[in-house]
């Protein structure tokens, strides 16, 4: 089942000579449970691609649609609702509230929408990640790391169709950034869930089930799954 799809995708900023391509008609499709990594060099237009899928900002040009929807065609305040229950995001920054402890942190979005959080799921994944035992910490009593998990719990506990993780280990030491890894890998494949990484870490992009190559605001290579290329998009 297809859960991510992009038609023409465009973000150009500027006039005349100063016109930047940020994004140049970009078409991809993610389908449901896939671990991707969108791999390019800084000003490739990765994070701006982002920034569109998750309706965090406006397209020049094009289509973005989450699990069907169409969320540039939904007002602002239904976009916002729509963001909230549908895209779980992971910043490399983290972006943990300093004055709520791990599980306050966790189950804020659903919060915020007015849901109750389902406790035993958000045990279940705190539990996974291995910081059920820390879950009355001030995030400023935890490590990069374990910062990190919580910021994966939190995106996982509201069951997103799916996850954006902006360089999710951009912050963390080599070891870390294996552990994180390997977490977003295990979580996603047991709870099923579909996540798109935004990377420039060669090496970890290799651990996703798909790389897809971004430059000059645009896709310019076939995908490969474990090293074989798999066609086009």
């Amino acid at each position: 089942m297809e859960i991510l799809k992009t038609e023409g995708l465009k973000k150009y900023y500027g006039k005349g000579t100063g016109l930047v391509k940020a994004l140049d008609g970009v078409d991809l499709s993610v389908q449901e449970g896939e671990f991707v990594a969108v791999v390019g060099t800084s000003g490739s237009g990765k994070s701006t691609l982002l920034h569109m899928l998750g309706g965090l900002d406006y397209p020049t040009e094009g289509k973005v649609l989450v699990d069907g929807k169409d969320i540039f065609a939904l007002k602002e305040m239904e976009l916002t609702v729509f963001r909230r229950r549908n895209i779980g995001f992971i910043f490399q920054s983290y972006n943990l509230v300093p004055v709520l402890n791990v599980y306050e942190n966790i189950v804020l979005p659903m919060e915020l929408d007015g849901e109750k959080p389902d406790k035993g799921f958000v045990r279940e994944v705190m539990e996974v990640l291995g910081i059920y035992d820390r879950r009355f910490s001030m995030p400023n009593q935890l490590s990069g790391g374990q910062q990190q998990r919580v910021a994966i719990a939190r995106a996982l506990a509201a069951k997103p169709a799916i996850i954006l993780a902006d360089e999710p280990t951009g912050n963390l030491d080599s070891r870390n950034s294996q552990e994180v890894m390997g977490l977003l890998k295990v979580t996603g494949e047991q709870f099923g869930q579909t996540i798109l990484m935004i990377t420039h870490n060669e090496a970890l992009a290799q651990l996703c089930s798909r790389v897809i190559r971004i430059e000059d605001g645009k896709i310019w290579q076939p995908s490969f799954v474990s090293g074989k290329k798999r066609g086009g998009m």
